[in-house]
């Protein structure tokens, strides 16, 4: 990869919540792994019950995550989705659908488990996402 691209991808994860914390290497790390992408309206980029092979983090947009249980929530600018699968190997717990166009990092399932072993930091904030998730899962419906 050009080393100007990858300065690209360094300076969009620094500007993520998600990667907030990750030292210039960690960062340098996740940015060669991680694929940018844009979609458009409409485009589904998960579906309930396939098996997940993606984790996406959303640069731009907005997307809607449909649950099983009817559950809606909309995602932007720094959320990320698609880390169950990938964790647990089990298929997808829910739809995502770009609701606006939007701008995409893409971490393949190999690269992700790469990714989570070189940014420790990350690891953890997508692990306290998790836990938030489940928590509002056992809550219900809002």
């Amino acid at each position: 990869m050009p080393l100007w691209r990858k300065a690209k991808k360094v300076a969009l994860l620094e500007q993520i919540p998600t990667f907030r914390g990750l030292s210039q290497k960690e960062l340098t790390q996740v940015a060669g792994l991680a694929d940018e992408i844009e979609v458009l309206a409409g485009r589904r980029l998960a579906t309930a019950g396939e098996t997940g092979r993606e984790f996406f983090v959303i640069v731009e947009g907005e997307a809607d995550v449909r649950t099983a249980r009817g559950r809606k929530v909309r995602l932007g600018p720094g959320d990320f989705v698609g880390e169950m699968s990938l964790l647990d190997g089990e298929p997808r717990s829910a739809t995502v659908e770009a609701v606006t166009p939007m701008r995409l990092l893409i971490v393949g399932h190999r690269d992700f488990w790469r990714m989570l072993s070189a940014a420790p930091v990350m690891t953890r904030k997508i692990m306290r996402a998790l836990v938030r998730r489940v928590r509002e899962a056992e809550k219900g419906p809002a």
